[in-house]
């Protein structure tokens, strides 16, 4: 349970807590809407119950974010559709769960707390770290528990679908066939720039593409920033270090500079590589232990001849020393349990069964204060360092948030200074603003519009920042004149592919009538047969094609005796392709010793897409999109 908890919390979970980014458990959209919204509008209704407004915007401005503020042209409507329909999954899976009593343990919402890496301090969960995260982000401990108990709790019901699945054998060796067919496959591609020649645009042309597109030719927005920067490196530069202070720290933290105990070790290891197979290991390590028990053979001919260790193998099994904490818990149980020339019975590790000796231990061997005292103050300035960057991120976050016109107080009450960046836009920024999360902040509803301080934010560097926007300038249309032969270029772009497709097209109908090269391409003009490309057979997974000429083989139609299969497909780069398949190599339909899993999660992952759809169709729901 722990190891689960652990893997989740390290994922989707961790990042949804954290609130660096939020995987809903829907498959588009964020999970936000736990806590309800203001605004007496509605977004949508759901089996009775009224979605707010608020909660989809909210869901809307983190996936804005992830473009960076800014949104490629015509897609803001788009997310708008994608954000209300994010929250009515979220919402009905709220009531399946209501309904099917789920909900996690509060000893499963502790242990994923404590699992969080955010939250811990030299590998263990450390309270105070836990607490001082909250207050910065202006959280009680009560909503992110209860956040956190949703998250697990949506886990049991997704994992109460997935546990369900899977797939006959017949039906996982037919899949398995299909995944290893080949096909014998011909090429022939038309250029793009043999046509290049033949593309013509017109200035008209030109001009009306343009009055179409306006949107798409304009300055980008742009701001400049003040702002306050927290830096955890600067902190430790400041600290004071006073001697005595430095000694008593290093007294609390002896241990820490200590040469841990060492068990000098020698093993010999019978790997457990298939699981299927861990009886005929446990049979191999007992008749190796009962050859030493016995004096017929010794430990170290054994490990040098029968170990599957074989880099210790060449040194008679010999580890070398062994410290706790940077082994496998089973080995280290095993190893730690032995005292000075003791060698165990055969024992299950991490890597499979092992015979284990100790033939020495060296006890902890403590430092002075002296020998550990440049380390020591290195570590005391970062622990310091810690501490006041917590205490002072806190008072940071506060008197932003209390004092939101302006950042002079915060500064003054913190000691740092107010700082200015260069002109920024959504999408490029240098210094601070080189970080999409203050990009997204900075052209943020309430930064950009309110005039409003931003919330504390925590960067991938150890920093912490807020900002409030200075300067704007909005988005203005560009002039003809200033673009006509961006558009121009375009426009060339497009009529050349559109050319090379009308030719591809016609290559194709001649291909199918002649069933031969050679004929077709005599009779459009475009050369001879010897520049049709023949890989010979292929797979769902080659490389000797573009991954759309590959997936174009495999959608055809098998070829018959008299017959081949033709297709086309455009390629990403303009160019067209024309392709035969002439023959299909059935598959192996052996199954692997992993099919079961592999197949079961791919069935599991179908049924969970399903399972969505089945509550959305069998859900009333209404929505209001135009009060979004």
């Amino acid at each position: 349970m722990l190891q689960s908890i652990h893997d989740k919390a390290k994922g989707w979970i961790a990042y949804a807590i954290v609130g660096i980014i939020i995987v809903p458990f829907a498959l588009t959209g964020i999970y936000d809407y736990l806590q309800g919204g203001g605004g007496k509008l509605s977004a949508a209704v759901v089996n009775g119950e009224e979605i707010p407004v608020k909660t989809v915007q909210n869901a809307l401005l983190q996936m804005k974010q992830q473009f960076g503020g800014k949104l490629p042209d015509g897609m803001d409507e788009m997310l708008k559709g994608n954000a209300l329909d994010s929250v009515i999954n979220q919402t009905l899976v709220q009531q399946k769960i209501r309904e099917g009593g789920y909900r996690a343990s509060n000893q499963e919402v502790a242990d994923a707390i404590s699992e969080i890496e955010v939250f811990q301090k030299d590998g263990k969960f450390d309270q105070a770290t836990y607490e001082n995260f909250l207050k910065m982000q202006r959280r009680s401990p009560v909503e992110f528990e209860a956040q956190v108990r949703a998250d697990l709790t949506q886990q049991q019901l997704r994992e109460s679908v997935l546990g369900t699945a899977f797939l006959p054998k017949a039906e996982a060796e037919q899949y398995q066939a299909l995944r290893n067919q080949q096909r014998d496959v011909e090429v022939f591609t038309l250029k793009q720039a043999d046509f290049q020649t033949q593309a013509q645009v017109t200035d008209a042309q030109i001009a009306q593409y343009y009055e179409q597109n306006k949107a798409a030719y304009m300055t980008d927005e742009r701001a400049q920033l003040a702002y306050v920067e927290l830096k955890r490196g600067d902190l430790a530069t400041k600290v004071q270090v006073d001697e005595a202070a430095l000694k008593a720290w290093f007294n609390d933290n002896a241990a820490h500079y200590a040469q841990p105990e060492e068990h000098i070790t020698s093993h010999i290891l019978v790997s457990v590589e298939d699981p299927a197979k861990d009886a005929d290991a446990k049979k191999r390590i007992d008749a190796l232990y009962a050859e030493i028990k016995a004096g017929t053979r010794t430990f170290e001919a054994i490990a040098r001849a029968d170990s599957d260790d074989k880099i210790t193998a060449e040194k008679d099994g010999q580890m070398g020393a062994i410290v706790a904490g940077d082994w496998g818990p089973e080995f280290e149980k095993a190893v730690f349990a032995l005292k000075a020339g003791e060698m165990s019975e055969p024992v299950k590790t991490e890597a499979g069964y092992e015979i284990i000796r100790v033939t020495a231990i060296n006890p902890v061997k403590p430092q002075t204060f002296e020998e550990a005292r440049a380390v020591a103050e290195e570590d005391y300035r970062k622990d310091q360092a810690e501490k006041a960057f917590l205490d002072k991120g806190e008072i940071l976050g506060r008197v932003v948030y209390e004092q939101d016109g302006d950042l002079a107080p915060a500064a003054k009450e913190t000691g740092l200074s107010v700082q200015q960046t260069d002109w920024i836009t959504p999408v490029q920024g240098q210094g601070i603003a080189a970080n999409n999360k203050v990009r997204a902040a900075a052209f943020s509803e309430d930064v950009l519009k309110s005039g409003k301080n931003s919330d504390l934010l925590e960067l991938e560097d150890g920093s912490a920042v807020v900002i409030r926007v200075v300067n704007h300038e909005a988005a203005t249309q560009k002039p003809l004149d200033s673009v006509r032969e961006e558009i121009r270029t375009a426009l060339l772009a497009q009529e050349t592919r559109k050319l090379t497709a009308q030719k591809g097209e016609e290559l194709l109908k001649k291909l199918t009538e002649t069933q031969a090269w050679g004929a077709a391409l005599s009779a459009t003009g475009l050369g001879v047969e010897t520049a049709v490309e023949k890989p010979g057979l292929v797979g769902r997974t080659d490389t000797k094609l573009s991954p759309e000429v590959l997936n174009q083989a495999f959608s055809l139609a098998h070829p018959t005796a008299s017959k081949w299969a033709w297709g086309s497909v455009a390629l990403a780069n303009g160019d067209y392709a024309l392709l035969a398949v002439k023959a299909v190599k059935a598959g192996d339909a052996t199954l692997g010793a992993d099919a079961d899993v592999i197949y079961s999660q791919s069935t599991g992952s179908r049924e969970l897409e399903a399972f969505l759809k089945g509550l959305r169709e069998t859900a009333k729901v209404e929505t209001h999109p135009e009060n979004l």
